[in-house]
């Protein structure tokens, strides 16, 4: 017999061999309709939680402000918040995020400021013996100089990057979010 037969023969062994495991191996109780077990259950989304930068608009009084990234959660058990966040660079520099007061001292995971492209990544979170938050607060600062020529705006937007974590869900928990326009009064 040559190599090739041989192998043949034990590939269609084990092929065989697997064939007859399947179909003789036990279904999954959710198949027959048993009850399912919560460790396979998919969570529903229960996405409640809501993010804005305010004050929205924000007229400038001076060149060098600030704007809150503001979170109301609902009924759901926050555990952390991933900011996704654009700016015009032009307009806006000298570009900061610090984590505000909704988590008690939060793990910042990441701070990440592109000032050539005007982005922010900033991911916060409750540290581990720490329960999940609910409520309503300020997640984060951002601090910032305006170069806008008077009676111009800007605008800081949320992306659809930006992700919030809850307690007992898989996904995502976050609704909605809105960002802010940035207003130069036309006199001083």
């Amino acid at each position: 017999m040559s190599l090739r037969t041989l192998l043949l023969i034990i590939f269609l062994s084990i092929i065989a061999g697997v064939a007859v495991f399947v179909a003789v191996s036990p279904k999954n109780q959710t198949q027959q309709g048993g009850p399912q077990s919560s460790l396979f259950t998919p969570t529903p989304a229960m996405a409640y939680t809501t993010l804005s930068l305010l004050p929205n608009p924000f007229t400038l009084s001076t060149p060098s402000a600030s704007v809150d990234a503001s979170i109301d959660t609902k009924t759901n058990k926050v555990t952390a918040v991933q900011l996704e966040i654009s700016y015009d660079p032009k307009q806006l520099t000298n570009v900061d995020i610090a984590p505000g007061t909704f988590f008690d001292n939060p793990l910042v995971l990441l701070k990440n400021i592109d000032e050539k492209k005007g982005l922010i990544t900033f991911a916060l979170a409750i540290s581990p013996a720490q329960s999940a938050k609910q409520g309503t607060g300020n997640v984060a600062t951002i601090t910032f100089t305006s170069n806008l020529a008077k009676g111009t705006q800007t605008e800081i937007k949320v992306l659809p990057e930006t992700l919030v974590t809850a307690e007992g869900v898989s996904s995502s928990v976050l609704k909605s979010s809105s960002g802010t326009t940035i207003i130069s009064p036309i006199v001083d």
